[in-house]
């Protein structure tokens, strides 16, 4: 049959394969069928935003291992054990990341180069930034300077910051062309942000980790700031990054630049990552309630995991016009046999979005 919205000659079904519509109901922008997993909307929100690559049956694992690292967290901070409580808040989302990595891999056949120049890189960035910064912000505190720490706290740190958890994709960028999807990109960036982050905030929470096993103190103050540290900095972080980076990456698909939705541009994702990064800086200067801060995060982490999700499902349809009709083998997400396309024509999943094991290529198109 001939698709209504990119004019294209695709296998009959309810989804095109080429552009991905949603034939039945004639919808391009088919938001009722989110383009990674098209049991769900496409305005959902969900930690394994951050995991396109995971088919829907296989995301099970990652969000219990997610929750288990919460709950192990709560039971140590309720033991006073608050040093081994921090170490594994920080290191749930990390790990838990570096697992995805290698479930799907993402980093094809160079590993330790991808892992390397993404978390390695971010951690050790991290860990000196953090070190340095860190003792200039107390020394201007210290001396009654508060006017030049507004400054360094609201926008110069953050922005820095966020230049820096951009060196390693941006490095995978310039020289390593074959990672030409932008769910290669935004996987980089989200890996990225989490080594700076997971180095950052073990640097700032040194002096605890060297102190006794069991510690004074509220259990319940304690599990909230290992909760603001160890999952909503970390996706804040994750999720302004791998939104740049993507939108780098989409580029090298769609040179045309036309008919694209503005949250994929390069200007929105520089706009929306650097803006967030900066208002959030001046808050927690400014803000003193911890749950006040906590609470400014959560809303802020939400919003940006339902942009970044917007942004995978337009890059997903963008993308699919670069690539022709392959040979039948099973979706990944439904397990129908089907034509090889860009788009699943039974369910309307995105072949790209599935895991690179064992994945059939797509034939480019002119």
């Amino acid at each position: 049959m001939t698709c209504p919205h990119c004019g294209s000659t695709v296998p009959a079904g309810d989804f095109c394969g080429h552009c991905g519509a949603h034939l039945a109901s004639g919808s391009r922008r088919r938001r009722h069928a989110y383009t990674a997993v098209p049991a769900e909307h496409a305005v959902h929100l969900s930690i394994i935003t951050l995991f396109p690559h995971l088919p829907h049956r296989r995301g099970g694992p990652f969000r219990v291992a997610l929750i288990a690292g919460g709950a192990l967290v709560l039971a140590l901070a309720a033991l006073h054990l608050f040093a081994p409580a921090t170490v594994a808040a920080l290191l749930a989302l990390p790990v838990v990341y570096l697992m995805y990595l290698y479930e799907v891999e993402v980093y094809e056949s160079e590993p330790w180069l991808v892992v390397g120049t993404t978390m390695g890189i971010g951690a050790l960035l991290g860990a000196a930034f953090t070190t340095i910064t860190g003792g200039l912000l107390s020394r201007l505190v210290l001396t009654g300077d508060r006017t030049t720490a507004f400054v360094l706290a609201g926008a110069v740190i953050p922005v820095v910051a966020q230049v820096l958890m951009l060196a390693g994709p941006l490095f995978l960028y310039l020289f390593r062309s074959r990672f030409r999807e932008p769910l290669d990109g935004l996987a980089f960036g989200a890996a990225s942000a989490l080594g700076f982050s997971l180095a950052s905030s073990l640097t700032a929470f040194w002096p605890l980790l060297g102190g006794p096993l069991v510690a004074g103190g509220s259990p319940l103050e304690w599990a909230v700031r290992l909760a603001r540290a160890g999952l909503l900095v970390s996706l804040v972080n994750a999720s302004t990054t791998a939104l740049v980076a993507a939108s780098a990456w989409l580029r090298r698909y769609d040179r045309r630049r036309s008919n694209r939705p503005w949250p994929s541009s390069i200007p929105a994702a520089l706009v929306v990552g650097f803006g967030v990064q900066i208002a959030l800086g001046l808050i927690a200067f400014a803000v003193q309630d911890l749950i006040l801060d906590v609470l400014i995060l959560a809303f802020v982490a939400a919003a940006l995991l339902l942009f970044v999700r917007l942004v995978i499902h337009d890059a997903l349809l963008v993308e699919g016009a670069a690539h022709e009709i392959g040979p039948d083998s099973p979706c990944p997400e439904c397990h129908r046999v089907v034509p090889t396309m860009a788009f699943c024509p039974s369910c309307g999943a995105a072949r790209s979005a599935s895991s690179k094991q064992g994945r059939p290529r797509l034939a480019r198109g002119s």
